[in-house]
This record gives structure tokens, C-alpha cells and sequence, in this order.
């Protein structure tokens, strides 16, 4: 008696596991997508929420710059007139940056200052989503 596998079986073993994973990757990397884009968003809604406070709190102008190389967003306050200290340099997560305006700068009040609208697109693979910030501050998802 001999214990064991033989070919044919090992054969049509290998060829379900093939057809599982052939059903089961492609929406696993959807989902991988958008799980990518969902954290760069809140990442951003997070530093957006930090910068505006930050302006309110200290009375002074606040700007928050994103690198789209980078994927990060530096957090600045305006100390002089024509001077920006760095507070921190946060990341944005891996999934991909295009804005229309890389800063966004919010005076005392929590305010847009200056051309504050931008819009800001985090996509990846076959996921995206857009956030825009209007000149009264606010995030709109």
C-alpha cells in the first residue's frame, strides 16, 4: 500500500485553487483601492480641520500645502508679515494627489483666505474621490 496523491488529483487540486483566486483577486484589489483613497481623504479632512483650528486658535493666518510628489501636507503658521513657521509635514496616504490649488490658507476667523477654493482628487487603480474646500473654510465631501 503505498499513501499519497497522484497526479491527476494534485492536477485538478491546483486548477480550483487557480479558478478561486481568479474570482476573488480582482475585487479584493477594488477593494484595496478604495480603502486607500477612503484614508487619504480622512487624512486630509483631518489636516484641514488641524489647519483651521490652528489659524482660530493662535489669531493669526495658517496654511496648509500639499505635495502632490510627496503625498504629503505641511501645516505652516504666518509669524512675520512675509514669514511661514512649519508646524509638522503629515502624510496623505499612498493613493494618488491632483489639486487645483495646492494651498490652503485660513485667517483668524477659520475663513479662506486669499484663493482658497481648491479641489483636491485622491484616486487609485479604479477608485477616486474629490474634496473641495470653499472660501468660508468648510469641506465638502
Amino acid at each position: 500500500m503505498r499513501h499519497g496523491f497522484t497526479l491527476p488529483e494534485l492536477l485538478s487540486v491546483m486548477g480550483i485553487m487557480g479558478i478561486l483566486a481568479a474570482i476573488v483577486v480582482p475585487p479584493l484589489g477594488r477593494f484595496l483601492d478604495q480603502a486607500t483613497v477612503r484614508d487619504g481623504v480622512e487624512r486630509f479632512a483631518s489636516l484641514h480641520a488641524t489647519t483651521r483650528e490652528l489659524a482660530m486658535s493662535r489669531g493669526t493666518l495658517a496654511r496648509l500645502e500639499l505635495d502632490r510628489a510627496r503625498r504629503t501636507g505641511t501645516v505652516s503658521v504666518q509669524s512675520a508679515a512675509p514669514a511661514w513657521d512649519t508646524v509638522a509635514t503629515y502624510p496623505l496616504g499612498s493613493a494618488d494627489v491632483a489639486c487645483s490649488n495646492c494651498t490652503v490658507i485660513f485667517n483668524p476667523l477659520g475663513l479662506g483666505y486669499g484663493t482658497s477654493n481648491t479641489r483636491v482628487v485622491f484616486s487609485r487603480g479604479s477608485a477616486a474621490d474629490t474634496v473641495t474646500t470653499s472660501r468660508t473654510g468648510r469641506l465638502k465631501r
